[in-house]
C-alpha cells in the first residue's frame, strides 16, 4: 500500500488474514501513515522515499487508513479469511478464476456503503462450467471529496476528526 501523489495506491487492497504490508513512501514528504481502532492500532512515521516495516494484518475487518498530513487522503484494506475474494475493477466488475463447482456465500464491501461494513449478498451455488452473477450493494452518492468516515462507534474519534476536517 504505497502513499504516492498524495493518494493511496491501490485505494483498496483485499488481502487474507495474517498477511503482512508493506508501506513505502513514493512522495518526497515526511508523512504518517495511521489506523486507529480498539483491536489494533498502528502509526508509521515515513520519511520520502522510505519503507516501513511490514504491518501484520491478523483481524478481520475494513481498515481505513489516513494521512496526517493530507486530510483527504484516505486507503482501505478489506482483511478477509474467504477463500475467493478481490477488487472490482472501475467498472464494478470481478473476475473470481478459478472458482469451484459447489455451493458458496457472497458478501460485498464498498467505501461509500452505508456505516462501510461487508454487506451478505446471498448463497450462490456455481456449476462446473461456471458462472456469471450479478451482485449489488446500496451505496451512498459520491460528492466532491472523499466519503465521510464512519461514526466514531466503529473507528475511534480520533479518526472521525480527521477525516472531516
Amino acid at each position: 500500500m504505497d502513499p504516492r501523489d498524495q493518494r493511496f495506491a491501490p485505494h483498496v487492497l483485499a488481502i487474507r488474514t495474517g498477511t503482512q504490508i508493506r508501506f513505502p513512501n513514493s512522495d518526497n514528504i515526511r508523512r504518517q501513515v495511521y489506523f486507529f481502532s480498539p483491536a489494533k492500532r498502528f502509526e508509521l512515521r515515513l520519511h520520502g522515499g522510505t519503507s516501513s516495516d511490514p504491518v501484520l494484518f491478523d483481524k478481520l475487518r475494513v481498515v481505513v487508513l489516513c494521512c496526517n498530513i493530507h486530510d483527504g487522503m484516505l486507503g482501505y484494506v478489506y482483511v478477509t479469511d474467504d477463500p475467493w475474494f478481490g477488487v472490482s475493477n472501475d467498472q464494478g466488475l470481478l473476475t473470481l478464476d478459478p472458482l469451484s463447482e459447489g455451493h458458496s456465500v457472497a458478501t460485498l464491501w464498498h467505501r461509500q456503503a452505508p456505516k462501510m461494513p461487508p454487506v451478505p449478498r446471498g448463497e450462490i451455488d456455481t456449476p462446473a462450467a461456471g458462472l456469471h452473477q450479478r451482485l449489488s450493494i446500496a451505496v451512498q452518492p459520491k460528492g466532491d471529496q472523499m466519503p465521510a468516515a464512519p461514526p466514531p462507534s466503529a473507528f475511534g474519534g480520533a479518526f472521525n476528526k480527521a477525516a472531516h476536517r
